[in-house]
C-alpha cells in the first residue's frame, strides 16, 4: 500500500543515520524515490500541505 515519504525518512533516518540523498544526486529524497523509478508516487493534499505518497511499482509494463 502506499505510505508517507515522511514516515519512510525517518525510517531511514533511523537505520542509517549517515544516509543522504544528495550523495546519490538528489537534493531531497523525494527527488531520489521519483529518479530511481521503482516506487509511484502520489501527492495528497491534508490540511493546508501537500504530502508525498509511495509505493513500490507493481513491475508490469
Amino acid at each position: 500500500g502506499w505510505a508517507s515519504l515522511g514516515t519512510i525518512g525517518s525510517i531511514i533516518s533511523k537505520q542509517s543515520p549517515d544516509f543522504d540523498s544528495r550523495n546519490y544526486g538528489y537534493a531531497k529524497l523525494s527527488g531520489l524515490i521519483k529518479g530511481i523509478g521503482l516506487f509511484e508516487t502520489e501527492e495528497r493534499q491534508i490540511g493546508n500541505g501537500k504530502h508525498l505518497y509511495v509505493r513500490p511499482r507493481d513491475g508490469k509494463k
